[in-house]
């Protein structure tokens, strides 16, 4: 009897790897065996390692290493884990543990929270939700990001470059409610003037306080709690995969914003054990 053959192990090493105690991390969420049909011929931290390469890189599928598996593959989970919500899922876990086993908070989920955007230019002129950024001059999306106090990720959202801030806002926070995280407070720049607030009282969504400039700034300055969200756009910017939006699909985009938030995490709780 022939013994069943394991899946392909990666052939070379990249600095932009899991490291074993990474993969340990992430594995229960990704590698799970369906009851029927074959077994599973990938090995998915390979697959892993293949996604954290073109994270970092901005390379095109067909430039992947062949070291990784096939482009295709690579590319199928990589739509699978976005379909089934996973990368969003990854990041809830991770950063629950770096707010209590390396912040030393006590409440696994956050009560208050910090909200911007950042426009990205569009590298492809089709596609759904792309548009016209009047204040930023720029054609393409806005990346939505909700944080904790910490600069952790709790939402991402992408969506088209001309809507405005407030409306973008409804659906980070609807997305936010219904993976059950409920703030008690959120801060925002004055984009976010309007109807929002009331929206989101109406909605048990928490309280919106607007932080205003200072007395008599003029030009950039450091504004309180805003500067958190802001270095967590910075962080993430880290990737060239993020130096344009490359994607056809607006939720393959929030993903690779997930997974360079989960990436920046794993290596959190790494150096702090």
């Amino acid at each position: 009897m022939v013994a069943p053959s394991q899946p392909t192990v990666q052939s070379e090493t990249y600095p932009t790897d899991l490291t074993d105690e990474q993969w340990e991390q992430l594995r229960p969420y990704v590698e799970v065996q369906a009851k029927t049909g074959p077994k599973r011929r990938v090995d998915l931290r390979a697959v892993l390692n293949g996604l954290l390469y073109k994270l970092k890189t901005g390379c095109q599928w067909e430039l992947l290493p062949r070291s990784f598996p096939p482009k295709s593959t690579v590319h199928y989970y990589f739509q699978k884990w976005t379909k089934q919500g996973i990368w969003a899922a990854l990041n809830d876990a991770l950063r629950r543990r770096v707010r209590v086993e390396v912040e030393g908070r006590e409440h696994a989920e956050p009560t208050g929270g910090v909200i911007d955007t950042q426009s990205a230019k569009s590298s492809v002129a089709g596609g759904p939700e792309r548009g016209f950024d009047g204040g930023k001059k720029v054609f393409g999306r806005k990346r939505h990001l909700l944080t904790d106090t910490l600069g952790l990720l709790v939402t991402a959202v992408v969506h088209s470059a001309r809507l405005y801030d407030g409306a973008g806002a409804r659906q980070v926070f609807a997305a936010t409610k219904a993976r059950g995280i409920s703030l008690l407070k959120v801060w925002a720049d004055q984009t976010y003037r309007g109807e929002l607030g009331a929206w989101m009282a109406d909605h048990a969504m928490g309280e919106l306080e607007i932080v205003e400039r200072l007395p008599g700034q003029r030009g950039f300055e450091v504004q309180p709690k805003r500067w958190v969200v802001e270095r967590t756009h910075a962080w993430l910017s880290g990737n060239r995969q993020l130096s344009r939006e490359y994607d056809h699909n607006p939720r393959h985009s929030e993903s690779w914003l997930y997974l360079a938030s989960i990436r920046l995490l794993g290596r959190r709780l790494a150096t702090a054990s």
